[in-house]
């Protein structure tokens, strides 16, 4: 893709590799399939080509059964069918319903399963939170209750979706998380869909955007902290994080790192982050391992690895929170050409997760990369690797 948008538009290679900033050989690399680009270097080749990411990775809109690319036909369908519920089906307890959307949180954010388990149950917890909503139209207590039930729901939805890489429905699941949060008119509540909603605007390279939102969460949110407790501290840290991860990627790493040592430091050292606050996990080692992302972002992988050697990725209760972490310090390591290394880091990704490399596209291209290039002295662990998630190489 990235050789077919560089020739529609009557480029060179050497012409994109001076404008992305490597050189012409890195390019010809990657449209042979023999390097895969880390995630800032191909949303800089997106931003030359004048294409979104998503376009370069070949996504079609629709998932296919294949492995590693997990069919979310139930998730879609209770999203766009919602409307057509039965009427005479009794709706679900707010308690109950709230109960087990809890639950599945913290299988999301724990298990070593958790995309087996939130495929199997999101599509209800959606339709029951809808269900729910619609039952209590008339009744404006039951019905912010209802609200804050839903906003969960599709909180949760997101953060799924954009790891199956479909941004498309993740979009939608935080646009629905924000306007049913407003209803609350609970402080925190919208704060939460504020961050939810910039990170959704992360995935899909609306950085700008992602930083206003960020932002016009804080000030809204600001006013409410005096007489909060930790969960409104870890909620104001976490639209930091964000704030800070838009900042890099808009090209002012120097104010982002600013942020983190800074404001975002302060807030996270009056949090006990193994509270995990509504799957935030925000704390001392989140900010840690943004500061590390920062340095990832800013294509500095030698200062990512610096940064990731004080990180003690036991001290955070977040599965996600460590998989994405030890991803990006493996493509760090292949970034510095230390491919054993970033071995090391794919192995730990498995033993914390599993499943992450069966439906993550970028985790298994580095793996087909890795492969094709691997030292005779390892070549083998690289190929058990690819074989127990059905990888070809």
């Amino acid at each position: 893709m990235v050789r077919i948008q560089r020739e529609l538009r009557g480029m060179t290679t050497t012409g994109l590799a001076t404008h992305v900033g490597c050189t012409p050989r890195h390019i010809e690399l990657i449209e042979q399939g023999k390097r895969t680009p880390s995630l800032p270097m191909l949303r800089e080749i997106a931003k030359v080509l004048g294409v979104r990411s998503a376009v370069l990775l070949g996504e079609s809109p629709r998932e296919s059964h294949k492995t590693g690319r997990p069919q979310v036909g139930d998730i879609e369908r209770a999203l766009f069918t919602y409307k057509t519920l039965a009427p005479d089906i009794e709706p679900p307890d707010a308690d109950q319903l709230d109960e087990r959307i809890s639950a599945a949180r913290d299988a999301w954010f724990s298990s070593a399963s958790r995309y087996t388990i939130l495929m199997r149950d999101l599509p209800q917890l959606i339709s029951d939170a809808e269900s729910l909503v619609l039952e209590t139209n008339s009744r404006p207590d039951d019905r912010r209750t209802a609200c804050r039930v839903a906003a969960n729901a599709y909180i949760l939805a997101r953060g799924m979706l954009k790891h199956l890489g479909r941004i498309d429905l993740a979009h939608l699941a935080a646009d629905r998380a924000m306007r049913y949060a407003e209803e609350t008119e609970n402080p925190l509540m919208i704060a939460v869909a504020h961050w939810n909603l910039g990170q959704s605007m992360l995935s899909d390279d609306m950085h700008e955007v992602a930083y206003d939102v960020a932002q016009r969460g804080m000030e809204l949110f600001e006013p409410s902290l005096g007489d909060g407790d930790e969960r409104h501290l870890s909620v104001f840290g976490a639209l930091n994080l964000v704030s800070a991860i838009a900042l890099t990627r808009s090209g002012d790493a120097e104010q982002a790192r600013e942020m983190l040592r800074g404001r975002a430091r302060s807030l996270a050292q009056s949090v006990n982050e193994r509270s995990n606050h509504f799957g935030l996990a925000f704390g001392l080692t989140n900010v840690a391992i943004h500061m590390a992302s920062v340095e990832v972002e800013a294509r500095r992988p030698e200062a990512a690895l610096h940064v990731a050697d004080d990180i003690d990725l036991s001290r955070t209760p977040s599965v996600e929170r460590r998989a994405t972490h030890l991803t990006q310090i493996a493509r760090a390591c292949e970034d510095v050409g230390d491919d054993a290394a970033s071995l090391v880091y794919l192995l730990r990704v498995e033993r914390e997760c599993p499943e992450e490399l069966d439906h993550k596209r970028l985790l298994r291209e580095m793996i087909r990369t890795l492969a094709r290039r691997a030292r005779p002295s390892w070549a083998p662990e690289v190929r058990y690797l690819a074989e127990r998630h059905r990888i070809a190489v």
